[in-house]
């Protein structure tokens, strides 16, 4: 009987037990994750203590003319040779506006956004790369950008026949900090709204506008996109100008990798009033675009107006009090001028009367 009152009294004290741990691991699993949220809106609305945390809330406002975008790049839980050397050569080919995360990251951007949006919060990335690979999904590389510090859109790409960049052995290497020119090869990157989408993000991502004159002298490299029925394949070429015997030199083409074809496999676009926010214009820049009138440039390049303006009335205009003008000094005036009005006056009565 001792026995048998022993062994209940253990189990319900180990039942006890487990169920006070299950509450307590989903306790605190849910504090973690409250806490993590409250730390993001804490950041996000916290208020400057000195000048230096002052100038840098303001860096992170909202400008007229934005500055180049910077790429944050990260592996996932797991990761192969492959899908690693790509992440580090698309991180080389942003430098210096990159960085790259060697640790593995147990996230995945499409079931959990907000773990990725804070780390590129606090590293100022506006663009962000995730490489994972398993057995069921070989090699794939997520692409996605930012608005307001929130998930623009994402891009899920299924990388095939990779070759990094070290597996290329160039004769010269362009300069740091020397954007590469992208060209777009196929229709589907004109008809496909698919398509249209991943030129986009590629376009933002080398922070790209359309220019209307080029130097040759700097331009170094190229990446060429090539479309080709579902598959889209990523070229990155040395651009050498040497002699033809014209006025336009010759292009000579070096490949420089990395080099991998990429299936489109998942995407999540914005929403219609996402995008028509994060396109809209300025005033201040729409005002300045249009045409002045009456300008002109001088020889030294100044920027010459005519204004005009209105008739002005220079009686009621306020001047600067001075102690001359005082009063009884206005009355002295007075007194001599109708004193050279009478002697004017007598003058001509005299000739008058002399004729």
């Amino acid at each position: 009987l001792l026995l048998t009152v022993t062994c209940t009294c253990l189990s319900v004290l180990a039942s006890r037990h487990s169920h006070s741990s299950e509450r307590r691991t989903s306790y605190s699993k849910e504090q973690s994750s409250r806490h993590r949220f409250v730390r993001m809106a804490t950041i996000q609305a916290r208020k400057p203590k000195n000048r230096a945390a002052k100038k840098a809330m303001q860096l992170r406002e909202p400008k007229l003319v934005e500055l180049g975008r910077s790429s944050l790049f990260m592996r996932g839980t797991s990761t192969s040779e492959s899908i690693t050397e790509i992440l580090k050569d698309l991180h080389d080919l942003k430098k210096p506006d990159s960085r790259y995360f060697p640790r593995r990251n147990d996230k995945r951007p499409f079931e959990d956004e907000t773990s990725v949006e804070f780390l590129c919060m606090k590293n100022e990335a506006s663009v962000f790369g995730f490489g994972s690979h398993s057995k069921k999904r070989p090699n794939y590389l997520v692409l996605g950008r930012l608005f307001n510090y929130k998930v623009y859109d994402m891009h899920e790409f299924s990388l095939t026949n990779i070759r990094p960049a070290n597996a290329f052995k160039p004769t010269k290497f362009p300069a740091m900090m020397n954007r590469p020119v992208l060209i777009f090869q196929g229709e589907a990157f004109e008809t496909d709204p698919k398509f249209q989408e991943v030129k986009s993000l590629f376009l933002d991502m080398f922070s790209h506008a359309a220019q209307g004159k080029i130097n040759l002298a700097g331009v170094e490299h190229s990446i060429v996109l090539t479309a080709s029925g579902d598959t889209v394949a990523f070229r990155h070429y040395r651009i050498g100008l040497k002699k033809s015997g014209g006025r336009v030199p010759r292009a000579d083409l070096e490949e420089l990798g990395p080099r991998f074809d990429f299936k489109i496999d998942r995407q999540r676009l914005p929403s219609l009033d996402l995008k028509k926010t994060a396109m809209k214009i300025p005033k201040q820049l729409t005002a300045s675009s249009k045409l002045r009138k009456n300008t002109e440039k001088n020889a030294l390049g100044d920027t010459i107006g005519r204004v005009h303006m209105e008739k002005q009335q220079m009686d009621d205009l306020q001047t600067r009090k001075m102690t001359g003008l005082k009063r009884g000094r206005d009355k002295v005036v007075e007194a001599d001028r109708v004193e050279q009005e009478e002697k004017k006056a007598r003058l001509a009565l005299e000739e008058a009367g002399e004729q």
